[in-house]
């Protein structure tokens, strides 16, 4: 039995809605408005951040950055659960139910490398009218920063689906000794960075229509992990390629995990084939 998870559940439950994680200066996790092509951001429970960050530009409700330094390491808080399936003897701080936090910075500028969701990039099966996954991580291109401190966070349920599963780092001690949660050192490529200030497109290549316009707010989430990512859940009708391109307007980008970059953007040029429900071949059928 989760000794601790118990307890949590009930509270948690009922407050899950109100402790959707927010950014300053940016959009909330909807996306933009529904239309031809568009779907929706994920809105995502109030996640630890887990992974250190440099933020410019902004930053996160609740995630406390102090400015030109790394803040303390938050250790977390509240009793450890027990019970998971990754390793039912262990303890585990669990994200939604234990608070803690990474140390991270807030910046004026930074440099970082574009890394986009496996999904994107590698065998997934993108189809019309089914929602495709959009994620780019931005990692510290300045190899001579110092080393932070943050934790690990894993999938606590194997059995589930990635979005279903609880997630949470491992405590370490006992009941009788009291637990702890021993930090994970991540050097400067390791770490993320977030600018406050990016935006997308999202371009079909065959005809020029944009199913998400130039300049729409690009949406950044703490994930399950507790790392910092753009997301975003596109759905097209129309098969093809199509160009999707973040602007990232303080932070200089120095490369890029695949498609192609300058200093301030990067595109990645995705094919998207019909759905067996009978997605539209070369038209422009409505929007959902």
């Amino acid at each position: 039995m989760r000794r601790s998870l118990r307890r949590g559940l009930g509270l948690f439950a009922g407050t899950a809605a109100l402790l959707a994680m927010t950014v300053t200066g940016a959009v909330a996790a909807q996306g933009p408005p529904p239309g031809k092509g568009h779907g929706g951001g994920e809105t995502t429970l109030s996640n630890n951040l887990s992974v250190p960050t440099i933020m410019v530009g902004g930053g996160f409700t609740n995630v406390s950055c102090p400015a030109g330094t790394a803040g303390d390491l938050v250790v977390p808080t509240g009793e450890p659960s027990t019970g998971y399936p990754i390793d039912p003897a262990a303890y585990y701080y669990v994200q939604g139910l234990n608070a803690w936090q990474a140390q991270c910075i807030t910046a004026t500028s930074a440099s970082a490398k574009a890394a986009w969701g496996a999904n994107l990039t590698g065998d997934a099966s993108l189809t019309t009218n089914s929602p495709i996954r959009v994620e780019l991580g931005l990692y510290n291109a300045d190899v001579t920063a110092p080393d932070l401190e943050g934790y690990s966070v894993v999938k606590l349920n194997t059995n589930a689906l990635d979005r279903e599963s609880p997630y949470g780092t491992l405590a370490t001690g006992s009941a009788d000794t009291g637990f702890s949660a021993v930090p994970t050192t991540f050097t400067a490529t390791q770490q993320r960075v977030y600018d406050a200030g990016v935006t997308f497109s999202v371009q079909h290549e065959g005809t020029s229509t944009f199913v998400v316009p130039e300049g729409t707010p690009a949406t950044a989430e703490i994930n399950a992990t507790g790392t910092v990512v753009y997301g975003y859940n596109l759905r097209v009708t129309d098969e093809g390629k199509y160009t999707i391109t973040f602007t990232v307007p303080t932070v200089t980008l120095t490369g890029t995990d695949a498609g192609s970059y300058t200093d301030h953007s990067v595109s990645l040029s995705i094919t998207v084939a019909g759905s067996r429900g009978g997605g539209s071949h070369g038209g422009h059928g409505p929007g959902r």
